[in-house]
């Protein structure tokens, strides 16, 4: 006898969660207006010593962010690219990417954005990706589905299942060379997009594409797609995680099922 695997986020209610998902509404509506507001007046930028760049508009996202959930949930934990972890054992936490994509910021391409997310006991429960510039928000939480700018989202298979492969490419190299992988990807999904920052998995959550490869991101990087798109009816598989500079480095193949699917049986892993 087959038994149903017991799904922690079920013991919230329904109410609950719509209520932390209006909050990180809320909270991403904050983000926007900073981040519109340093376009608009300038920022300062500073390179850290991976030789990525951080502007005071990052610092200032993220911390008001922080501000804000410590007002609202003093319980819950916050793990963001910029700070150090607060409260870290808690059951809720939440995770900033204040601006996932600062060098196309620093330049103004518009494809940035910001990721929130929050998990309960480990699982992702309400997920938004925001791209203040482009006016396009994908937003979602557990049990309330997965929408574009406030209109219903789901995901059906696509009639070609090779149409649309989404890579970053530099990723595959910044931890480890898994630059084989994404020339298998490309010979067999010749049609394929690159896209920078968030953008792409904004993209695949909306329904624009149909999956994404992502290889070699942070915590932070992945934290709100998971949600996005098993709420959209998607299908969302973690390729592999390893520990490097003392972080967490994550893979992940997600969108249309039949075509993670492909991807999956192309890259010889199993379901």
């Amino acid at each position: 006898m087959t038994h149903a695997t017991h799904d922690v986020r079920d013991e919230l209610a329904h109410d609950s969660v719509a209520l932390l998902y209006r909050h990180a509404l809320e909270f991403a509506d904050q983000a926007r207006a900073l981040i519109q507001a340093a376009l608009r007046q300038g920022f300062t930028v500073k390179q850290k010593s991976d030789g990525s760049f951080v502007t005071d508009a990052d610092l200032r996202v993220e911390e008001q962010l922080r501000g804000r959930i410590r007002h609202a949930f003093p319980e819950h934990g916050i793990l963001g690219e910029e700070f150090p972890a607060h409260n870290p054992a808690a059951t809720f936490q939440w995770v900033l990417d204040p601006i996932d994509g600062t060098e196309d910021f620093v330049h103004r391409v518009p494809t940035f954005g910001c990721i929130i997310a929050l998990y309960y006991c480990g699982q992702p429960l309400i997920g938004v990706l925001d791209h203040p510039v482009l006016d396009m928000r994908a937003s979602g939480g557990f049990g309330l589905g997965t929408f574009y700018n406030g209109a219903r989202v789901r995901l059906g298979d696509a009639t070609a299942a090779k149409r649309v492969v989404l890579s970053a490419r530099a990723n595959f190299v910044r931890y480890r060379d898994a630059g084989d992988r994404f020339d298998r990807l490309v010979r067999a999904f010749p049609n394929h997009r690159i896209y920078r920052s968030c953008f792409g998995q904004t993209l695949v959550a909306i329904g624009a594409a149909d999956a994404m490869v992502d290889y070699h991101d942070r915590t932070w990087d992945l934290a709100a797609i998971p949600i996005l798109i098993t709420e959209a009816g998607g299908d969302y598989r973690l390729l592999h995680e390893f520990q490097a500079e003392g972080a967490s480095v994550r893979s992940a193949v997600f969108g249309r099922r039949a075509v993670v699917e492909n991807i999956a049986r192309e890259l010889a892993l199993k379901p």
